[in-house]
């Protein structure tokens, strides 16, 4: 029997509109324009595991799979018979700012909007980051504590929800995920099964 304190969490699956637009073309642009899809699932298991599947595109990312126990991504690119892996730990960025505001409605809720100012440490790019919340539905961010990667700890602390939208701002392309639907339900164990048959390497 499931407890009180169990179903406060959510369990399910939010689908998102992928929208990527280019602002300075490249010789990576055709490129760029796949990598992302058209839209992409996003399964929240009760125990932590994470998957990111992205649909509508031939190139670039299939999924991102995290398994909470390990503390470790696997990634797997379209097209590449390898399955890529990294300690969520790894922290690729520094945090120059954070601040929150008001943001739109999404699906009906009132959200506010945290905005991270991002410096990547090897190339020296600054980006931004905008996570657009509602505190609905409500996750347990205990889970993600030492997910360094993304600022996940650092967001999911401040939110406790999943976000309704996100939003990447480069210099040469912005990704929008916008949340279309979302399904509280019971996710599967196999959803969150890691590739045993496929090579697998460290994520450069």
């Amino acid at each position: 029997m499931t407890s009180l304190t169990e179903n406060k969490y959510f369990e399910g699956v939010i689908t998102y509109d992928v929208e990527t637009n280019i602002l300075k073309e490249s010789n990576y642009s055709d490129y760029l324009k796949e990598r992302y899809g058209t839209s992409m699932k996003f399964y929240w298991g009760k125990n932590g595991n994470l998957l990111r599947k992205t649909f509508g595109n031939s190139l670039g990312l299939d999924y991102s799979l995290y398994i909470q126990k390990e503390n470790t991504f696997y990634v797997k690119y379209k097209s590449i018979d390898t399955l890529y892996y990294y300690n969520a730990l790894t922290q690729d960025n520094e945090l120059l700012e954070m601040k929150e505001s008001k943001s739109d409605s999404i699906l009906n809720q009132k959200c506010n909007k945290i905005e991270l100012k991002l410096k990547n440490k090897y190339n020296g790019k600054e980006f931004t980051s905008e996570y657009h919340y509602s505190k609905n539905p409500k996750i347990n961010y205990k889970l993600y504590q030492n997910v360094n990667d993304g600022f996940a700890n650092v967001i999911y602390k401040a939110t406790e929800s999943p976000y309704l939208k996100l939003k990447l701002i480069f210099d040469e392309i912005t990704m929008t995920y916008t949340a279309e639907k979302i399904e509280e339900k019971e996710i599967p164990k196999n959803i969150f099964k890691v590739d045993t048959v496929l090579p697998r390497k460290k994520h450069p």
